[in-house]
């Protein structure tokens, strides 16, 4: 069984915002690429989404990207958008986040 490994370019735009966001508030952005796993002659595949990793005071807030569109908090079962992960943030930084 041979496996193919392809990696998937990020969308900028998201990339900025969220750098953006980090480089304001201080706090360091971690990307990690999307990539899809192909298995030969067998039309099955693995995607493993891109994710940005944030660390607040101890706090790690790992988002998935699937599409290079929307945002996820932890699981695609959580969308997420930019003003709402700006007030995290701010609230994490502010001690008002109880985990």
């Amino acid at each position: 069984m041979k496996i193919k490994k392809e990696k998937l370019p990020l969308n900028n735009n998201l990339y900025n915002k969220l750098n953006n966001i980090c480089n304001f508030s201080n706090i360091k952005l971690e990307v990690i690429n999307e990539i899809i796993f192909k298995i030969k002659d067998i039309n099955i595949s693995f995607i493993e989404p891109h994710r940005f990793v944030i660390v607040v005071n101890d706090i790690k807030l790992i988002l998935l990207c699937y599409d290079n569109l929307n945002l996820y908090l932890y699981e695609k079962d959580k969308p997420i958008n930019i003003p709402i992960l700006r007030e995290i943030i701010n609230e994490i930084k502010g001690g008002i986040y109880n985990v």
